[in-house]
């Protein structure tokens, strides 16, 4: 059963265009990773099925309901990469607001888990002004599962992690997953999408290029690799070839005239 359904997802900011039909789904128990270079569309195509930024076309469906139906927005948790967090609480605090906030119940006992296996617990009566990135991320991550939705999205989910959060938080997906909860996360590390993700969507200039399964993309572009297939679709083999060669001939030319 798909969880979240996006369907012709466009959007324009001016003559600029963000994403142009944008179509994917992500099934009950299964991570879907979103890649892109800088500037591909995921950030738009994030807001938008966030319902962050209204959408010039197209409709996302989350657990049944239409985006734009209220209901919809406690159908999914959400962990955004910048980090808008309310610095004057402490995080027991800012949990509290948040969970006032949700139209359906908070399981406590899925909170507290969550707390202890990220190491908050001597932190989570200090003010958030006193956290590092980590920890922001860390609690952030809490307010998002705290009322146990179907789908959490998560942008840039392991940036500013130390190894062992980040291993912490590779396992929590994926027991979550195993529970048949639905995963969404963007990421630049194509090692951690190719271990994570069960399906990629690869974007570029606004448009899907390419999507299905690591195995799947890898046979398609003949690589050995997820970050080499990344490289063959997304046209960056051929710019760091370039790269390469004009650096090549810069340095040998250095090199000659300092001989």
């Amino acid at each position: 059963m798909n969880v979240l359904e996006v369907c012709d997802l466009t959007k324009s900011y001016g003559s600029t265009v963000g994403a142009t039909d944008v179509t994917f789904t992500v099934g009950s128990g299964e991570i879907v990773g979103l890649v892109g270079p800088n500037g591909s569309g995921k950030s738009t195509a994030l807001h938008c099925l966030t319902g962050l930024i209204p959408v010039d076309s197209g409709t996302v469906t989350i657990a049944g309901r239409i985006l734009t139906d209220w209901r919809s927005k406690s159908a999914f948790g959400f962990v955004p990469d910048d980090l808008p967090v309310p610095e004057l609480l402490t995080g027991r605090e800012y949990l509290e607001l948040v969970a006032s906030l949700q139209v359906t119940p908070i399981d406590w006992d899925v909170t507290r888990g969550l707390v202890e296996a990220l190491h908050l617990n001597s932190a989570i009566d200090r003010t958030i002004d006193g956290y590092s990135h980590g920890m922001r991320r860390k609690i952030q991550l809490v307010a998002a599962l705290m009322h146990n939705p179907p789908l959490v999205i998560l942008d840039e989910p392991f940036r500013g992690l130390d190894p062992e959060s980040s291993a912490i938080l590779k396992s929590i997906l994926r027991i979550w997953s195993r529970t048949g909860k639905a995963c969404l996360i963007t990421t630049h590390d194509l090692l951690v999408a190719e271990q994570m993700c069960d399906r990629i969507v690869v974007l570029r200039d606004g448009v899907i290029i390419a999507y299905g399964t690591v195995a799947g993309l890898r046979e398609r572009t003949g690589a050995t690799t997820f970050e080499e297939a990344f490289a063959r679709l997304t046209g960056i083999d051929v710019a760091v070839a370039a790269a390469e060669a004009t650096i090549s001939t810069l340095f040998a030319r250095v090199s000659q005239a300092s001989s």
